[in-house]
């Protein structure tokens, strides 16, 4: 006869808990990471550079400069929230990689347009990248409660956004519309996505240790 005072067993008395709705730095490597940034924001920017190398002259006047900008960061977001939703893994963290891709890629993107339209030249660009970067990686890791990491967030995103626009801006320099404005997407995309994947990657498992 078996004894009515058995060991409880605790896990299944628990509630069901789905595991795979948390954040969990395990699920997914730096390279898992970099890999969904790549092709997720490389997309993005294929589709927003394709529409400047096609679509430029009606864009520019139909809504005029910024008035195109703001479109296209749009669909840069668009795009990116869902094709790069992997970046917080779970099967219930959709939402919240969409605000805090949406703000944080807004915050980065008006930078940017601001900077530029008040120096419109080589310098503006430059500081543009760094200080929209910046913003950024300070709102990324404020989303994971990790503004430790900014500074390493910051480099990467800073190097990988740098590195693919200027490799991007020189492709298109060298080569006829509406293909080296085709080059410069895919040149832009792979390297600052290959940033913005690695850079969540950082804020989010760094503050999980």
């Amino acid at each position: 006869m078996e004894s009515e005072h058995q060991t409880p067993d605790t896990h299944a008395q628990d509630p069901a808990i789905d595991d795979s709705s948390r954040s969990n730095p395990v699920e997914q490597s730096i390279w898992d990471a970099w890999r969904t940034g790549v092709l997720g924001f490389g997309l993005a920017s294929m589709v927003v550079f394709g529409s400047w190398a096609f679509l430029g002259k009606w864009f520019y006047g139909t809504l005029g400069e910024i008035g195109a900008y703001l479109v296209w960061m749009v669909i840069y977001l668009g795009i990116g929230c869902e094709s790069m939703k992997g970046l917080i893994p779970g099967t219930r963290q959709r939402v919240r990689f969409i605000k805090v891709f949406s703000l944080s890629f807004a915050v980065y993107a008006l930078v940017w347009i601001a900077v530029w339209m008040a120096f419109k030249n080589a310098t503006g660009e430059w500081l543009a990248a760094v200080f929209g970067s910046l913003g950024m990686a300070v709102l990324v890791c404020g989303a994971f409660k990790n503004l430790k990491a900014w500074h390493r967030v910051w480099v990467v995103l800073a190097i990988s956004n740098m590195t693919g626009y200027f490799i991007g801006s020189w492709l298109h320099a060298h080569m006829s519309m509406p293909w080296g404005a085709v080059a410069w997407g895919v040149a832009y995309g792979f390297f600052f996505g290959g940033g913005i994947g690695p850079a969540f990657w950082i804020a989010r498992t760094s503050a999980l240790r």
